[in-house]
């Protein structure tokens, strides 16, 4: 099973609001992945794992994990944004694919 880390500065608050989105999101396309909150930090630590990064904070691209803005659903403004590239990584991710740059910034 996938896993999609939820990323904001302190891995509170924010990152509950967004994992909730994404997870009703994820249910509402049948897909099943695991969806945890972190912070900056557990994404340096080589114990942590993640498919995918929703962050609200910039990432560096050489944590070598796709990522996606969250910060759409974190405003409201748009979130089907983050809902389309979260679908289009996974499906790459699925299929094997390596893309590892920044989508939705």
């Amino acid at each position: 099973m996938l896993t999609i880390a939820i990323v904001c500065g302190a891995g509170i608050a924010t990152s509950a609001l967004i994992a909730e989105q994404v997870r009703d999101h994820i249910a509402s396309r049948g897909r099943e992945t695991h969806v945890v909150q972190a912070t900056v930090m557990d994404l340096l630590s080589p114990d942590f794992h993640a498919d995918l990064v929703v962050s609200t904070v910039d990432l560096p691209d050489a944590l070598g994990v796709p990522q996606v803005s969250g910060m759409p659903l974190l405003l409201g403004t748009n979130p089907q944004v983050t809902f389309d590239d979260i679908d289009r990584l996974l499906v790459r991710i699925e299929g094997g694919g390596s893309d590892t740059s920044s989508e939705g910034r």
